[in-house]
Parts: structure tokens; sequence; C-alpha cells
């Protein structure tokens, strides 16, 4: 499977790829929630990350806040002196209090006065604010809304809310504007539509759109053609993005009932009216009871204020233009196509990530840059979904297949080779190339041998002998790659293994993992041979071991036909000759001088002699390996080393009688002991020559 994945992997990337394509051009991924509030988010950081713009200088705002109910702001005098602030005090208000304002602000030089409210209902003084409205006909704009209308049982369409007959007097129909918002699927409104019908509002009811015109104008594009004397938006029923100055508070709504203090009109900001002069002036509900609060790009903002700021953005012509479907459609496959090419052309996987991060970045920043400078709003989540998705499959569908692939050629070589130069191999090709050139290296040896293995072979079935053979390796093997180390070579039943060749943790690291699988061996092989016990078709194995530290040459040894990764040089010599010399000192592991000095602190160790190797001007000392520093020394062994000191000193009588102690307190038949008095009483009897330095020549390889 892997394998038929590997070789038509391009042709799976560029399928996700044209997926990906394919699903930006859907209405089923447009319409899910998650979707479009990540299109909202994109949208919205465009705005924040602008910033806030200053309001527009001819747009003022009047809000009807909770105070202006209560007035606790103001003085009782204050409220004893103005009737309108009387009619304020009840919680349905006089329409005559509306009448007020508006004479207020148009006796104030007001150019426009909006009225941010639906009047639906009939109440006291719809008289007097009808003659107020007819009056100024051509400068108020009041609302109309429509909303869905619902039955019992099934939804029934679109109802249009519009201002009570008593307040639309003949000839005062152009008022009236709708002050209704559009929110995006995530709640958050970003758009308006400044012409559209009712038809249009509902198209399940209304068969073709065609046959429609746009007959209702919005409040804000009715204000702005009555105080600019002209039309200038579009007169479909599309929905435009708003072009928002800044956050709740840009346009800082001033308490209505502040209009009707003397002291406070006259002050600022009122200024005596001024302030309003030559201004649209925006009323509308600020106060919580109205629940007339909208999520916007920069928060929630109040009904009233949305208006505002739409406003401000129709005065200056500032409208926020949408990228064409075409130039969408063209921007998302070309995201796409870039994708393939980075994952499919480029093998860097590095590279590839920064390619991808790199045009991400260069798209969002010029996405920004069309949105401040051009008042041009981008399709950005089609592109980047492309780009992101295409890319970031490719690059983990191959990091994936690289790995299997990696794991797979492993498994195959480590059949062959060494787990670690398997390890080398696929992980850094130059430096395994550097080493085939060869390098000298400190490493850590290992030998190890099976005991009369020649003889098993001329007396043992070749087949179980094999298979016994096999199952020894397999254990002893493991042991050599759990403790991290190489395992060189089979040199038939012997075992060749090295730390510190292909890759270093370090000297003292190298010596003591060798060690500790030396030791690991010793209950290994016992395990192994007393599975073997009642099995006819096995044979007890007894093993020596050599361990030795030294430098080495390490690099790739052969022909152009056949190489072998091998360690060589007299490291590796004396590892073989301390193994061999197992046999000679009845022990089953020897350890190196070397290796001895770099893990005394974690093993305890026994002196067994001075070794004259051929080859070497000096003798090497060998030890034979006890134990790990969990278990304690034996009690005897400073008394045996103390009795090697006397004995390479010539001390031969003093020397012989503690190394008699030593095997009396041993208990037991003790080869070395046994091997060191009878030296002692044959050097009494006849004393070295005058260069005798202690070492013993090696009878045999």
């Amino acid at each position: 499977m892997v394998k038929f994945l590997a070789q038509h992997i391009k042709w799976f990337i560029v399928a996700v790829g044209v997926l990906c394509f394919s699903l930006t051009q859907t209405e089923w991924l447009q319409t899910i929630q998650l979707w479009q509030h990540a299109e909202g988010l994109l949208i919205d950081n465009r705005y924040l990350l602008r910033g806030s713009q200053p309001p527009h200088p001819d747009i003022c705002l009047i809000g009807v806040a909770t105070s202006s109910f209560k007035l606790d702001a103001l003085w009782p005098e204050e409220i004893a002196a103005s009737e309108t602030l009387q009619l304020m005090q009840s919680p349905s208000w006089d329409r005559r209090v509306h009448a007020a304002v508006l004479e207020k602000l148009m006796a104030a030089g007001a150019k426009v006065v909006v009225f941010d409210f639906v009047f639906a209902s009939q109440t006291e003084g719809d008289a007097v604010f009808a003659r107020a409205l007819e009056k100024y006909k051509d400068r108020v704009v009041i609302g109309e809304m429509y909303a869905d209308e619902k039955d019992a049982t099934q939804f029934k369409g679109k109802k249009l809310t519009t201002p009570n007959d008593r307040l639309l007097l003949p000839g005062t129909e152009s008022i009236v504007g709708l002050v209704n918002m559009w929110p995006d699927g995530d709640e958050v409104v970003r758009r308006v539509k400044y012409r559209t019908s009712l038809e249009h509002e509902t198209p399940e009811l209304s068969g073709p759109q065609d046959n429609f015109p746009d007959n209702l104008e919005h409040l804000t594009t009715l204000a702005v053609k009555k105080f600019t004397g002209k039309t200038a938006v579009p007169s479909n029923h599309e929905l435009f993005y708003i072009n928002y100055q800044g956050r709740a508070g840009t346009y800082r709504p001033l308490p209505v009932e502040n209009l009707f203090v003397e002291k406070l009109w006259a002050a600022p900001p009122f200024n005596g009216g001024t302030t309003f002069s030559n201004k649209i002036v925006v009323v509308g509900p600020t106060a919580e009871i109205y629940h007339d609060l909208h999520a916007t790009p920069f928060g929630v903002m109040p009904g009233p204020e949305i208006q505002a700021q739409i406003m401000a953005a129709l005065l200056q012509d500032t409208w926020l233009a949408e990228t064409s479907p075409t130039a969408n459609l063209a921007l998302a496959f070309a995201m796409m196509a870039l994708a393939l090419v980075v994952c499919l052309w480029i093998h860097n996987a590095l590279v590839k990530v920064l390619i991808l991060v790199l045009t991400t970045v260069v798209f969002v920043a010029g996405c920004q840059y069309f949105f401040v400078h051009h008042d041009l709003l981008v399709s950005m989540l089609p592109p980047l979904f492309c780009l992101v998705a295409t890319g970031t499959y490719g690059i983990i569908f191959q990091y994936a297949l690289e790995q299997f692939e990696r794991r797979r050629t492993r498994n195959l070589l480590e059949r062959y080779v060494s787990k670690n130069v398997a390890k080398t191999i696929l992980r850094d090709n130059r430096s395994f190339e550097e080493t085939f050139k060869g390098r000298r290296q400190a490493v850590t040896i290992l030998f190890s041998d099976i005991r009369g293995f020649t003889s098993m072979t001329e007396n043992t079935d070749a087949h179980k002998l094999v298979a016994q053979l096999n199952e020894y390796f397999s254990e002893m093997v493991e042991i050599v790659q759990k403790d991290g180390g190489t395992l060189q070579k089979f040199i038939g039943d012997a075992i060749m293994a090295a730390w510190g060749d292909t890759h270093s943790d370090g000297l003292a690291t190298d010596a003591r993992r060798g060690v500790q699988a030396a030791l690991q061996m010793r209950p290994a092989l016992a395990k192994l041979n007393a599975g073997w016990k009642n099995n006819p078709d096995r044979t007890k194995f007894s093993i020596g071991i050599g361990v030795n530290h030294g430098e080495v040459i390490v690099g790739n040894i052969g022909t152009q036909a056949r190489t072998e990764f091998t360690v060589l040089g007299d490291g590796v010599n004396l590892a073989a000759r301390l193994e061999s010399a197992t046999k000679q000192f009845h022990t089953d592991i020897l350890i190196g001088a070397t290796v001895e000095a770099l893990t005394r602190d974690q093993f305890v160790y026994r002196r067994v002699d001075l070794l004259a190797v051929k080859g070497k001007s000096r003798p090497v000392e060998v030890f034979a390996l006890l134990s790990d520093r969990t278990q304690p020394a034996p009690a005897w062994l400073p008394q045996y080393h103390e009795a090697i000191q006397l004995y390479r000193v010539r001390d031969f009588a003093v020397a012989g009688r503690m190394f008699e102690a030593v095997a009396s307190e041993i208990g037991t038949e003790d080869f070395l002991c046994a091997m060191y008095a009878g030296r002692c009483a044959a050097y009494q009897a006849a004393p070295p020559p005058a260069d005798w330095n202690g070492a013993y020549t090696l009878t045999e390889k």
C-alpha cells in the first residue's frame, strides 16, 4: 500500500488540491458556520489593523438613553422649566417630544434630521409630530423596517412595518427609509442594502426577481440624498460592505434631554445649537431597553451609530468594493497551483514551509494594502484555504510516506547491517559518505565467543546447531543494540560489537554501555541455558567476553562488489586477545585497563594480570568484571589486590600466604588465587630475572 501511494503521490496531492479548490466554489462550504466565522474574522481584522478614522464633521448623534426617561441627572427646577422634559418622564413618550426635538434641531440649523425609530404604534401627540414632519418633509427621515412574519405552523414571509398612518400626511411618503441591519452568518453587521424590495427579501414567495423594482430605500441613503441633493449609491438590491470609521463612540451620542436645559444648550458641546448647523443629526435609541445593539467588526455598537457611520462613508464616497467572482476564482486557482508547485517540485520540507508561510504573509499584507489604500476587499479565505490546505496536506502526506519508506528501508537494512549503521545511512547521507573515507575514532570494542564451538560443529546436527546459534545471537544482539552498540559482524560463532563508531555520547558513556552489555550477557546466557536444559536438541553454551577501549580506524572496507562498515586497529586486536585470554584465566569477562579507568565508579573489578601482548612494548593490565556498583564489592577484594602488589614487588613469601588466605576466605576453588600462589612458590625457589616486571606472556591467541 505504501509503495502504491509513493508511486502515485503526485496524483494524490493534485487530487486534494483540485478538491480544495472545488470546495471553495460550493455553496455548501460557504454556508458552514465555521467557514463564515473564519471569513468574517479575516474581514474584521482588516478593519482593526487599519485602525479608527476620525468621525465625519457633518454628522452628529443624539442618543435616547436610559437617563432620557429618568432625568435623574437634571435638577427638578430644570425639569419644571420645560414642558418637553416633563413629557419625557413618562415611559411611553408623547410624540410631542419628538416634534420638539425636530423643531429644536431645525431651529439650530440642522440640514437633515434622521429619527432611527419606527413609529408604528399610535400614541398621544401623533398629530403634532405629523405636522412637524410635514413641515420639514424635505429635511427629515424616519424609519420603517421589515421582519420575519410567522404563524403557529410555518414561515409566512416578510412583513413591512411602517410608521402609523396618523404620522404620514399626504405628500410625506418620501420621509420614510429602512432601518434594517443585515448581519452575516456569524451575526456581525458588515454589510448594508441601500435599496431593496419586500419581494426581493422573500424570493421563496415572490417568484422571478426581475419583475420587482427596488422600491424600498435605506434610511441612510435617503438622508444623504436629502443632504447632498444627489443619489450616490447603486440602485440594485445587493449587499455592500460598510466602510466603518471606528469603534463605538466614534460618534459620541449627546443626551437628548440636554437639548431642553437652557444652560446646557448654551454650553459645549451644544454651543447654543451651532454644533448642529448645516449637519445631518441622527436621533436614535442608545438605551439597552431598545435592544438596538449589534456586533460589528469594531465590536458591539448601537444601531444609530452604525447608521451614522454608513452615512459618513456615503458622504465621503468611500465605497468598499469587492473583488469580482472571476478574480476570486482566479486567486483561489492560483493559490492551489502554487501549493502544488511547491509540494511537487521543491524537495526540502523546510523550504516548502517557508515558501508557504512567506506566500501567506505577502498575500495577507497585499489584501490589507488594497483595503487601506484602495477600499478594496479581496476575498481571502478561499485562496488561503487552497494554499494552506493543499500545501499542508502535500507536506504532511509526503513526510508521512517518507517516514514509512524510511522505516521500511531501515527494517530492510537492519537485516544486513547494524541498526546504528542503518540509522547513520538514513539520517545523514553526507555524514555517512565521510565515514566511508575512513577516520580515526576512540571506540569501545566487545568480542564474545562460544567455548568449544568447533567441537560442537563436529558432533551436533547442523540444522539444530544453527537454530540454537540463531536463538543465542538474537538474545545477545538485542542486548548490544539496546545499550546503543553497533553490531559490527558475526565471525562464525563470535560477536563483534562497538560503541562510538557511528556516533558517540562521550568516551565514558561508550565504555559504560559496552561493559553494561557484557554484564547483561551473563544472566541472558544463564536464562537461555535454563530453557535449553531439558531440550535434547540443544547444548549448553559457555562464552568468553573481552572489552577494550582504544583508537581504531572506522570506515568502509571492501571492494567495488562488496563493502563492509567496520573498525580496524590495535584496539580491536586487543579486545579479541582479551576474549581469548578468558580461557587461560578461567573467567568469562576480561576488561582492558582503559575501560576500567573510565568505568570504575560504575562497576566492581578484580585485577587479573599484566599481559605482555605481541605488538605492544608495554604490558597491559586486565581486569575481571565482578558486578556493577549496585552490588557491594567482596570483602576479600582489598586483600587480594594487596597481595598482587606484593607479588609485583617480589615479596613472594608474604604474597603467597595472602593468596592462600584469600582463597580460604572465598571458600571455593579460585583459579586466580591458586595461580598466583603457585607462581609465588615457583619464584621463591627460582627467583625471576632482574628485569622482571610482573607481566605474563600469553601463550595462546
